[in-house]
């Protein structure tokens, strides 16, 4: 099992889609379930069951006899995207860990995703869409690392985006509650964006045409709105997210919002990247709690 851990690891490196410390953390988790299951006599990934997984995600921590449940959390969704990358690289295996439930991490209802969420986002988010629809649910869930909010991801154009080759930002148009600003894609992000952009020029697009809506209505109205937000929740449906009660098409907003809180961005500037009108508002969304009691 250790052989099978380093070879997905490997993968995850190779696709960069984590950050180093993510990648570490992830892995770390990985060979310890790796141990667990050497010494319960498991060999072979077919007979992972989900009493292993539930095992080691309620398994006993340094800190006390119970883990915490942000720890219960993580090591669920890095069990998540061992399974999904076995499958992606043809290990024939289904996910033991869809039916394991945890309480929800926060009382808001729409935390940040944390960034092993995302990256198991990422790989569903292409799952079963062919043809002219391929990128679809991927775009709009890049316009969402890009801060977008599901209205604005409806109202994007082609010729919102900066660099149609290797774009890094794209105009965000704005709602009656948030400012038009500039989105920044994220490397992932990008990949994505271009790849639409060369299907749409393929297909003599012009600047006026949505980078995402294809529907009835106009860009930016409710039909636009749903279509954007029932793209946005099937891939957390597909990740295995979306029946935590504390996760929404806008948690991947939030999570836009607290990794550049987190990547040392002050607040008032998080807000305006996230087009917010008033710092708690930003504060709220990236479940950044600035006041405590005295």
């Amino acid at each position: 099992m250790l052989a099978v851990v380093e070879d997905v690891r490997a993968e995850w490196a190779r696709r960069g889609e984590f950050t180093a410390q993510t990648l570490d953390k992830c892995g770390e988790q990985l060979t310890r379930f790796a141990g667990r299951l050497h010494a319960q006599g498991v060999t072979e990934v077919s007979q992972i069951t989900s009493a292993h997984c539930r095992g080691f995600i309620e398994a006993a921590t340094t800190a006390g006899p119970a883990p915490e449940l942000t720890t219960r959390h993580s090591r669920r969704s890095a069990l998540r995207m061992l399974f999904r990358t076995l499958r992606d690289v043809g290990y024939p295996v289904g996910d033991p860990t869809l039916d394991l439930e945890l309480p929800p991490r926060t009382s808001k209802t729409a935390r940040p995703l944390t960034d092993v969420e995302v990256a198991l986002c990422r790989a569903s988010s292409r799952m079963g869409e062919t043809g002219a629809d391929s990128l679809h649910r991927a775009v709009c869930w890049a316009l969402g690392e890009a801060t977008a909010v599901s209205s604005e991801v409806s109202g994007v154009r082609l010729g919102d985006v900066d660099d149609h080759r290797s774009p890094r930002w794209v105009r965000l148009p704005g709602t009656r509650r948030h400012d038009p600003r500039l989105g920044e894609l994220t490397d992932w992000g990008s990949v994505i964006i271009a790849r639409q952009v060369e299907l749409l020029r393929q297909r003599k697009a012009t600047p006026a045409t949505p980078l995402a809506y294809r529907g009835q209505g106009l860009p930016g109205e409710y039909h636009a709105q749903a279509a954007s937000c029932t793209a946005i929740g099937s891939v957390l449906t597909l990740a295995g997210l979306a029946a935590e009660p504390d996760v929404r098409p806008a948690s991947v907003r939030n999570w836009a919002g607290r990794r550049l809180y987190e990547g040392g961005m002050p607040i008032e500037l998080v807000a305006r990247r996230m087009g917010a009108r008033s710092l708690d508002s930003a504060a709220a969304d990236i479940a950044l709690i600035w006041r405590t009691a005295l």
